[in-house]
């Protein structure tokens, strides 16, 4: 199975919300040797004024494939952004998961993820997706969509169960 979050898939996503002219919100990306590490984004106001709305911040691996994007929220009484979640990607031999976790101003750090999602290749153009949920009592997971995904380029047939 092909990774397709990687640095392109970044890069892409930022040119395209950059270049519509009449989104409500302009966007800043902080670029390193082609590499996106942070994107601020910043609300238009009425007034031909911006403020500014949230941060994206990404990390990569040594293959180029993103490993994590941590979302933080513009807090107006501090005058700087909190953190708010994170997705964090693993690669494996056959997909990846992507793990949800929110960040607690309590304890300083992110809880355990509250959700994980699972791409498997399950045969050529097929990809299996499971997403798991964390419970209430934040001691288990449990199953709460599944899908396939079959087909290449711009055919895909979705099954869902």
């Amino acid at each position: 199975m092909e990774s397709i979050i990687t640095i392109a898939t970044v890069l892409t996503m930022y040119f395209n919300a950059a270049n519509d002219v009449n989104a409500p919100y302009l966007y800043n990306a902080d670029m390193e040797n082609g590499v996106i590490n942070k994107v601020e984004v910043y609300e238009k106001k009425a007034d031909n004024q911006m403020a500014a709305k949230m941060e994206y911040r990404y990390a990569y691996d040594e293959q180029g494939r993103l490993t994590s994007k941590e979302t933080l929220n513009w807090d107006e009484a501090r005058k700087d952004y909190v953190a708010a979640s994170r997705l964090t990607y693993k690669y494996y031999a056959h997909g990846y998961n992507v793990e949800m976790s929110y960040y607690d101003a309590k304890s300083g750090c992110y809880d355990v993820p509250t959700e994980v999602t699972l791409y498997r290749e399950v045969a050529p153009m097929v990809t299996s997706v499971r997403t798991y949920r964390m419970n209430d009592q934040k001691d288990d997971m449990y199953l709460s969509n599944k899908m396939l995904v079959m087909g290449g380029g711009d055919d895909y047939l979705l099954a869902t169960k």
